[in-house]
């Protein structure tokens, strides 16, 4: 409501100066007439106004008008709701009956206030303000009564606060039994309280443990088998689920519990959508009320791969090649092998041993083929048409990926009978000389061309001069294939630098294009010496497994091409404790074509989704590799969010997950304390009611309003202008007169 109106605030006695003008005014105009008579000129008039219109400014200048507005403003009456989100809340169901007890006193305090405008405002045990709805459930790990309603009306203490409710199981764990702090409390303190359960008390469901795989694949089925026990109390029918953070359960089972102590393990099957290191929940609940509900859930960490790289390896002779390989490509997480080697005396065609036959319904499983060292007699026609238009066409489906083709070198695959004389050879980048072959005792170190120091399969340790001197003092090759020439568009990664050609050193291993495909030829037959002379000496074989690991996911589009991969960040643990150190690992890689790549930006969300910034760094020693630390104050699950920025733009997100284990601080006295809350609410001028009477409150509480004025004022003597234009008037007046000698 605005009130305005205009005032003269100079004017005491409003007949004075009525008389005042009017007196003057005839004065004045006597004045003006006798000069007017005694000269006859009418100028005199304008002299007159000039003189009225200066008389007229101090007048108000003197009565001093102002214009004066009022405006009123309601402040509604505040009744602040304190909410206990502790762990102990969730015995017994007391959290939902809270939830209801909220709701239904926060509708019977705004109905039964219809005529005065009033406010509810609710906070948790921290005294943080809910500005929507209460969360789903109680985590808070402490218990501080005192401080969380001091807290709240600190924050009203602007505001007109009528009443304060506390909506709690009285389990106050600061070992505070006075709460005299309260009873200076400047508005009444009215509590809800609850009463132990002795039906609740009788049944408690528990997941007693959770048998995981730590690693499994993306989109294959895998069983968590999830044991389950009930203490005491009737038959009842619970469900067990599987969830990830709050999202819906990706798998769910019904299991009924006979009457009395029982124990149960429930296999529970589902297929994870996605790639990466995270944190399930495994839950257990029953519509039947419970004495503990904080032990009805477990995490349980899971490492989730990607899918796996299907490659078939055949193999025509059993050689070291081939051991060392197969087993390389056994141990990589990240690759299903199929792998045949030939048995049978390939000088006899009467051998009756079968073998893998390559028709396009098996070739369509695979991602990746390798031949190894088989004359081309070893498959048939149709072998060779079915794998010549598997690699040219791809895969087919909603997949659309590339397939491709590793053939390594030996004595039969490129000598006299080898490949180039079948179909096969239109596929390969390089042309061999027919039965040439280095010799064993002509051993050299492989060496990289400029385009395979910067290839993704030579990478070791991501830095470039560490690698070049890596593969320089890496275990010589003891021969290798002639090459008579490369195609056109074929790559050179490596060559033999002893044996020199028309065009160079002799090409070692090549790439090129087939179709959609990629089709990568390893002239030397001798890798298997990069692990097996290392480990003699008891040196890692870091190089040999890495570079066949990242041929293998280069071939199939599996290297790090995108940015996304150019991040990763884990943490040293899967699981910890409150208040212990978490160890976070970010490590970037550069794209290598110039773009500006940025630190990494850290952050660590909770279950409620708060985000705290970690700051990271990295030592001189590996600058790409920076490490922070955070420190947990409360248990649940925690997300940690990387991500990478290059010329001020977001290229990289990646996420990982990690466990904290809550304090059982809240969980070691299950019992209420109705006689705390009475306490609290007899010392402070308030009432105490159970959780099921909390709409009665609404009849305790006063409803009130503060209504606050505020006075705006224009003074309209108080301007310069004003006193300007009397000065003006005067001056003119009396210039005039004196110029038309009216003196």
């Amino acid at each position: 409501m605005m009130l305005a109106a205009l005032e003269f605030e100079g004017v005491q006695n409003s007949w004075l100066w009525l008389l005042a003008v009017v007196a003057g005014i005839g004065l004045t105009y006597g004045i003006y007439r006798g000069i007017f008579m005694r000269t006859g000129r009418r100028f005199t008039w304008v002299l007159l106004a000039l003189r009225c219109a200066g008389l007229l400014a101090l007048a108000l200048a003197l009565a001093k008008p102002t214009w004066t507005r009022r405006e009123d403003r309601i402040d509604p009456g505040r009744v602040a709701i304190v909410v206990d989100t502790s762990i102990s809340m969730s015995l017994e169901g007391r959290y939902a009956k809270a939830r209801k007890a909220v709701e239904r006193l926060q509708s019977e305090i705004l109905s039964t206030a219809s005529d005065v405008e009033m406010k509810v405002d609710v906070f948790d045990v921290e005294g943080n303000r809910v500005a929507e709805a209460l969360p789903a459930e109680p985590r808070h790990e402490r218990t501080d009564l005192v401080r969380a309603v001091s807290s709240a009306a600190a924050q009203l203490r602007s505001k007109k606060l009528i009443a304060l409710v506390l909506v709690s199981d009285g389990a106050d764990n600061t070992g505070r039994q006075d709460v005299s702090r309260l009873a200076d409390s400047q508005v009444p303190i009215s509590c809800v309280g609850f009463r132990s359960d002795p039906e609740a008390s009788r049944l408690d469901l528990e997941i007693k443990a959770v048998r995981a795989l730590e690693r499994v694949m993306v989109n294959n089925n895998t069983m968590i088998t999830v044991t389950i026990g009930k203490s005491a109390g009737p038959a009842v029918t619970a469900t067990v689920n599987i969830k990830r953070g709050s999202g819906q359960p990706v798998a769910e089972q019904t299991v009924e519990l006979g009457s009395g102590r029982d124990e149960q393990q429930v296999q529970l099957i589902f297929a994870p959508a996605e790639a990466g290191s995270f944190v399930f929940t495994a839950t257990v609940h029953t519509d039947a009320g419970e004495r503990v509900l904080a032990n009805n859930s477990r995490h349980f960490p899971l490492e989730v791969d990607g899918d796996a790289i299907a490659v078939l390896y055949l193999e025509g002779f059993m050689r070291f090649e081939y051991k060392f390989l197969r087993n390389r490509l056994e141990d990589d997480p990240d690759v299903h092998l199929v792998s045949e080697v030939r048995r049978a005396n390939p000088h006899r065609s009467d051998s009756g041993v079968a073998k893998i036959a390559i028709t396009p319904d098996l070739l369509k499983n695979f991602d990746l083929v390798i031949l190894g060292d088989m004359e081309s007699a070893y498959l048939a026609s149709a072998e060779y048409k079915a794998l010549i238009n598997w690699v040219d066409k791809g895969a087919a489906g909603e997949s659309k990926r590339a397939n491709s083709l590793l053939v390594l070198g030996g004595y039969q695959s490129f000598g006299a009978d080898g490949f180039h004389s079948k179909p096969l050879a239109e596929v390969l980048p390089v042309v061999f000389v027919e039965s040439g072959h280095v010799q064993a005792e002509d051993p050299f170190v492989l060496s990289l061309t400029e385009s395979g120091k910067r290839h993704p399969v030579f990478q070791i340790t991501g830095d470039r001069v560490a690698d070049l001197t890596m593969w320089s003092a890496a275990p010589h090759l003891l021969g290798s294939n002639l090459v008579k020439r490369v195609k056109a568009a074929a790559t050179v990664l490596a060559v033999n630098p002893n044996v020199i050609g028309d065009d160079g050193p002799a090409p070692v291993i090549v790439t090129g294009r087939y179709g959609s495909g990629q089709v990568m030829v390893i002239a030397a037959d001798t890798t298997w010496r990069w692990t097996r002379l290392t480990r003699v000496t008891g040196t890692s074989d870091t190089l040999y497994a890495r570079f066949w690991s990242q041929t293998v996911r280069w071939l199939t589009g599996r290297e790090i091409t995108e940015r996304q991969a150019d991040l990763t960040v884990s943490t040293d643990k899967p699981d910890y404790d409150v208040g212990k150190e978490v160890a976070i690992r970010v490590v970037r890689r550069d794209a290598g074509d110039g773009t500006a790549i940025e630190q990494p930006v850290v952050e660590v969300l909770d279950e409620t989704g708060k985000a705290t910034a970690v700051p990271v760094r990295a030592g001189s020693a590996e600058p790409d590799v920076f490490l922070g630390s955070f420190y947990p104050s409360a248990g649940g699950r925690y997300e940690v969010h990387a991500s990478l920025l290059a010329d001020g733009h977001t290229v990289a997100n990646r996420t990982a997950e990690f466990l904290v284990h809550g304090s059982a601080l809240e969980l070691a006295d299950t019992n209420t304390n109705q006689t705390l809350l009475q306490s609290i609410a007899r010392k402070s001028g308030g009432v105490y009611v159970d959780v099921d009477e909390a709409g009665k409150l609404a009849d305790h509480i006063e409803p009130g309003e503060r209504r606050i004025s505020k006075v705006h004022r224009t003074e309209y003597w108080n301007s310069p202008l004003l006193f300007l234009f009397f000065l003006a008037t005067i001056t003119v007046e009396w210039v005039l007169r004196r110029r038309n000698h009216l003196v």
